[in-house]
This record gives structure tokens, sequence and C-alpha cells, in this order.
């Protein structure tokens, strides 16, 4: 029978739940189901950012469920870390928080890496190049993007599609593709030129064109004494054409040129947070 008073209050393995899943399991002598319980919890991150990365849109119903599933998941882990766990001394603890901290630096992150790389990612949005499509916020309101790597694995860009590329930082980039390969590409402001003709369609262009809603149209940067490309220009075989919704604060393909579809990560399926602003995009 275990010895209750060698080990710590049942409470302390929900903090080591919090800290890393599965860790209460490994300090209660259950190393396999701890390490079971770790795994278990980036598959229900996968498949929660698999789910909202989707892009489709999703029905109230789905968005229960997901939330239903996620809520069970925490209960079932809680409940079951509610254990007693080997005690230990000073240089014990300091041991197992470097492993935690450890783990959750390398095996973590690459994990997330994975996550992000093959299925999809959550991303903070603070540049306004997209307002208001993706509207301006104040820096602790941060719009949170839904991101899909899934997307272009079969598939190419469409004219219309929010992308995504990663800077050197690891930054997102968010631009709109505009330009397909082949085309050539122009802007008299306050429309885009395709090929000679007007951008109007899917209707999205339309209604940045406008200039109606918030939106300013698409401005030539060389006309206005920026540095840029020069205009028009025929994209090459395997070129895209990216450009912000707010083309007044977008850096985009008038300053950096076509960008090469390898560059490409993904596809921006939604905006998740704030609430109130969650919708498919």
């Amino acid at each position: 029978m275990m010895n209750i008073k060698r080990h710590n209050p049942r409470f302390i393995g929900l903090i080591m739940a919090f800290l890393l899943p599965g860790a209460a399991h490994v300090l209660s002598g259950h190393w396999k189901t701890g390490i079971a319980w770790y795994f278990i919890s980036f598959g229900m991150w996968a498949l929660c950012v698999f789910i909202l990365s989707l892009p489709i849109p999703l029905t109230f119903t789905a968005i229960i469920a997901v939330e239903l599933l996620i809520v069970i998941y925490f209960v079932v882990l809680f409940v079951s870390s509610y254990r007693h766990t080997r005690r230990l001394g000073c240089g014990g603890w300091i041991l197992f928080l470097l492993l935690i901290s450890s783990v959750n630096i390398t095996v973590t992150n690459l994990l997330l890496l994975q996550v992000r790389t093959y299925i999809g990612g959550y991303w903070h949005v603070a540049s306004s190049s997209m307002h208001p499509t993706i509207k301006s916020m104040p820096p602790h309101w941060q719009n949170r993007i839904m991101t899909s790597s899934l997307s272009y694995r079969s598939s190419d860009p469409c004219r219309g599609d929010i992308v995504f590329l990663c800077n050197k930082d690891d930054f997102p980039w968010i631009k709109r593709v505009v330009g397909l390969p082949g085309e050539t590409i122009d802007i008299r402001s306050p429309y885009v030129l395709v090929n000679g003709e007007k951008l109007l369609d899917p209707p999205v262009f339309a209604k940045i064109s406008s200039c109606e809603e918030e939106y300013s149209g698409y401005l030539d940067v060389q006309g206005s004494g920026q540095k840029g490309i020069t205009l028009p220009i025929t994209l090459g075989d395997n070129e895209y054409f990216l450009l912000g919704d707010n083309s007044a604060q977008s850096w985009d393909s008038r300053h950096f040129g076509p960008v090469p579809r390898d560059a490409i990560i993904g596809r921006v399926t939604r905006i998740v947070f704030p609430p109130w602003r969650i919708r498919e995009l």
C-alpha cells in the first residue's frame, strides 16, 4: 500500500498536468501512461487544428462538438492526474523542472512545428495590411487566424485566396492572390488589371476597388513616389502576384515582385479570435 507521507498531495498532480501532460503519471510510477498522455495531448491539438483549418464553413454544431471534445479531454486528463506523486527533495524538483523545460523547448516545439508544417497553425496578425478584411486591432486584441498547410498539397492557389508566407523571422505575411502564373498584371488606381482587363471577379476585388466599406482600392506605389517594381509585369510559369487588401499600408508584390509557388505555405481559412470576429475568409 502506498505510503501517503512519502508522496505529495493529489492536487500537485494537477499542477504537473498544467506544466506537462503526463508528468503526474511519470512521478507516480506509471511512466508508460505518462508518455501516452503526452502524445495524446498533441493528437488532440493536431485534430483541433485540422478541423479549424479546413477551408470550409463550420456549422454551429461542429464548433460545439469541437469544444465539447476539448472539455472532455481536459476533464479526463485532470481526473487522471489527480493522484499522489513521489515526493522529491529540493535537488529532485530542480532536476524535474529542468526536464519539463527541456521537453517543452525541444520535443514540444518540434511537434508543434510538424503540426504547423503539415496540417496548419494558429497565428497572431499585428499588421494592418489586410484591413478591413482582417481588421486592425489594438495590440492586446490582435487578430488570431487559422491557416491550412494542407490546402495546397494537391492543388495550387486560386485567385482571391488569402495565403500566408513566412519571412526569416518565422513571422507570417498574409496577402491575397491577385495574379496567376503567365498573366500580365498592372495597376490603374483603384483597379488591378489582369491581361488588360479590370479585375472584378471574384467579387471581393470589385468590393476593394469600389473604395467603400473602409476599402481604399489598389494603389500604384511608383505613382505615389515609393520604391517598387515596374508595372505592367508578366508572371513566370511558377509565379504569383500577391497584394494586401489595405493597399496604402501593405508591403507586397508591388514592392518585392512576384512570389514563387514554393514560398506560399498555405491558405488562411478563418479568424478565430477575438470571439466576436470569428468567421471564414
